[in-house]
């Protein structure tokens, strides 16, 4: 008799490429597709870059409500809560200046990232 070794198989990937701050309802569609990403078991990133690497200030998206979507900043931090993963853009950071003390926590890398999921058969999406 044959056994088998059943696996899980390995999620679907999303990585959402943000481009547009918190003043821009674009970010608040794309973190809702995150969430929603999330939800249906996919395993979700969120790249910032150009004007998106502004979320990673402080008190950067508490101001932000889009009708009738939630609060980016409850967005944000259920996606984070749940699982997803953020990025900014390193050199984007640099270019506007951004010092580490006034930043949220958020992981500060380079494309590599980008390129590394996408490798990995991530399907991108850019807001």
């Amino acid at each position: 008799m044959l056994s088998r070794t059943m696996t899980e198989p390995t999620p679907k990937r999303l990585l959402v490429f943000v481009t547009r701050n918190g003043n821009d309802d674009r970010s608040t569609i794309a973190f809702t597709l995150a969430s929603a990403a999330l939800s249906t078991g996919m395993d979700v990133g969120v790249f910032l870059a150009s004007d998106g690497v502004d979320l990673v200030r402080e008190k950067s998206w508490e101001a932000t409500r889009v009708d009738p979507f939630q609060p980016l900043a409850s967005l944000v931090d259920d996606f984070i809560a749940r699982g997803g993963k953020i990025w900014s853009c390193g050199s984007c950071v640099t270019h506007r200046g951004l010092r580490q003390d006034a930043m949220r926590p958020i992981t500060v890398s380079g494309i590599g990232q980008v390129v590394e999921w996408i490798q990995a058969g991530a399907q991108v999406v850019t807001l």
